[in-house]
């Protein structure tokens, strides 16, 4: 039956990342991609969200509360939650009662509660169906791959709370591994290092901004930079120039866990699919894979093709653009 109404409705893709969300809208293309946070101001009166969010982060006064409500790539405040996802939304310019549906991608490892989460998250978001798609899933159709198809491929999407690893064919998930270790490990990591190695103090922002600026792991071109931060004594600000040769040992633990995870998956292999990771080789997405090098890194370690899809950072939002455009064909790779 014709529905007059029915082109007043819209449907959205949601990438909801620990570190940073982005939304797909139909007929729009991506209208936000910010980072997963909002700040709140007397507990309940929010001042920010996303990037000018995050610029308050460890700058504040205690009348204001910067929140991730994110943690290990699942809804982890569910007020706060809500009201990013409904603030991001807004941002899109999209009427809340104008929702058709939302596809949002979600790590392998999800429990049925941190599902429930988001399910009931985007439902307050005005959302009038709500689906769920792995994100791995979601960044291989991105990547464009046949996931529909015989042929195995191998993702491995960083994130910034998950590295998800899945051998994907015939529209499912034949092996994965989830672990809650990725790119905000990272930037613990090149904290603690910084610390102990120069006994300067820096923040979670100045440690992404060094990762994203100057991070490169098996590089052997030396290139110096300054950092700024706290004397851990004196408590004074100070600044020291270092090396970026201090990433391989800055991040070797963190990547020690993402490889043992690949090499553990790899295991679990069914032998008739090796021949295809093989031909395939592994495909790196999500934002955490843009770290330089680790491409090179990771194939001289697991001995088999690495590469970095171009769109490495918008893999799992194409996905669900895709999904969307594409609803029934795909829709048996969706859950809920």
């Amino acid at each position: 039956m014709f529905n007059p109404f029915r082109r007043l409705f819209t449907n959205i893709g949601v990438d909801l990342g620990t570190a940073n969300t982005i939304v797909y809208v139909n007929g729009k293309g991506f209208v936000v991609n910010e980072p997963s946070v909002i700040a709140y101001k007397n507990k309940d009166n929010i001042i920010a969200v996303g990037r000018d969010a995050k610029e308050m982060l460890g700058k504040t006064h205690p009348g204001i509360n910067v929140i991730r409500p994110l943690a290990d790539g699942v809804i982890a405040d569910f007020i706060a939650g809500e009201e990013m996802i409904k603030a991001f939304i807004h941002l899109a310019e999209i009427p809340r009662f104008f929702i058709n549906k939302i596809i949002v991608g979600v790590p392998t490892g999800v429990t049925s509660v941190e599902k429930r989460a988001v399910v009931e998250s985007a439902e307050r978001a005005g959302a009038r169906s709500v689906h769920l798609i792995s994100e791995p899933m979601a960044a291989a159709i991105g990547v464009g791959i046949n996931v529909l198809g015989s042929n195995a491929c191998m993702i491995v999407d960083i994130g910034g709370g998950t590295t998800d690893i899945a051998v994907i064919n015939y529209g499912g998930i034949v092996v994965d591994n989830t672990i809650r270790v990725a790119g905000d490990e990272m930037n613990e990591a090149i904290i603690r290092y910084v610390k102990n190695t120069y006994n300067l103090r820096i923040g979670e922002a100045s440690a992404e901004r060094l990762k994203m600026d100057y991070g490169v792991v098996g590089e052997q071109n030396e290139k110096d930079f300054f950092i700024k931060g706290l004397d851990a004594q004196s408590g004074l600000p100070r600044q020291e120039e270092i090396s970026t040769l201090m990433f391989d040992e800055a991040l070797k633990d963190v990547l020690a866990t993402i490889i043992n995870s690949i090499l553990l998956t790899l295991d679990k292999l069914p032998p008739e699919l090796a021949a295809d990771v093989i031909d395939r080789g592994i495909i790196l997405t999500g934002g955490g894979s843009l770290l330089k090098g680790l491409d090179f890194y990771l194939r001289d370690i697991v001995n088999l093709p690495v590469s970095r899809a171009s769109n490495a950072l918008y893999c799992v939002a194409e996905g669900t653009r895709k999904i969307l455009e594409n609803f029934e064909l795909f829709k048996p790779v969706l859950f809920n």
